[in-house]
Formats: structure tokens, C-alpha cells, sequence
């Protein structure tokens, strides 16, 4: 058994390189951002470059132009793993919603009487710390209510 999953790993890595596998992660959370988190959570563009480190307008313009014609893109650690938290927090949120339209937005957008966020929306505590100990945090309590 751990034969045949050496070889399918090394088939698989075989015809990607690191970089490619890197870039084409890349290009899926750029495309996730855009398409789902954008939309779904209402984040305006410097909303979400805010909670991406502060990224220059110009830069996710060009980041979603690469993602979007699949050519090669080269994104730092620090903004890989603020995708990877968020796309977590995202996932987290919507197990923990009823599934209906709007609740998503609703729970995201509007105060909360959770401790950790001191009456403000889930939205306005990450945007209002920015930093990556507050998208931990918010990870970390959505984990703990799913249990």
C-alpha cells in the first residue's frame, strides 16, 4: 500500500514543479477572494487587500489578470497564509449558519455578541486589527464552536 502511494505522489509531483504547484494555489485563492469572498461576505477591494496585508490595488490587478489567464504568479508566504486562514474562517462561518440566503453576509457583516469580538461584526474586528494574530483568533473561535 505505501508503495502505490509513493508512486502516485511522485507521478503527481513529477509534473509539477513546486513553483507550479505554488502558483497554481496562487491563482485558486486569488480566484476564491474575487469570486467567492468578494461577493458572498460583500468586501469591497480595499476590504479585502486590507485583510491580505495591505496590498496595493495595483498588485491585485495583476494578480487577478495572472490568476485568471493561468500564468505563472509569485505571491509571498505572509499573503498565502492569510488566504489559507480566511478560506478557513470562511469555511468555519458557513457550517456554523443556517444554509439561507443571506445569513452568510448577515453573520459576517453585523455586530456579534461573541466576547471575542466586543460587539463589532466579525468583519470590522479583522479589518480593525489586520493583523495576522486577529485572523488566527477568529480561525481558532469559529473552530472551537464547531467542536
Amino acid at each position: 500500500m505505501a508503495d502505490l502511494a509513493q508512486q502516485t505522489d511522485s507521478k503527481y509531483y513529477a509534473t509539477l514543479s513546486v513553483a507550479q504547484l505554488g502558483s497554481e494555489h496562487a491563482a485558486a485563492s486569488i480566484r476564491w477572494m474575487k469570486n467567492v469572498a468578494m461577493v458572498q461576505l460583500q468586501l469591497s477591494v480595499d476590504e479585502a487587500l486590507e485583510l491580505l496585508g495591505g496590498l496595493k490595488r495595483r498588485t491585485w490587478f495583476e494578480w487577478v489578470k495572472k490568476a485568471e489567464s493561468h500564468q505563472p504568479l509569485a505571491i509571498s508566504r505572509d499573503v498565502m497564509e492569510r488566504f489559507s486562514l480566511l478560506i478557513g474562517i470562511y469555511k468555519a462561518m458557513k457550517l456554523s449558519v443556517p444554509d439561507a440566503p443571506n445569513a452568510l453576509n448577515h453573520f459576517f457583516n453585523e455586530p456579534s455578541s461573541a466576547n471575542l469580538f466586543q460587539g463589532q461584526s466579525v468583519k470590522h474586528y479583522l479589518l480593525q486589527h489586520g493583523t495576522m494574530a486577529a485572523l488566527y483568533n477568529v480561525r481558532r473561535y469559529f473552530d472551537a464552536q464547531r467542536g
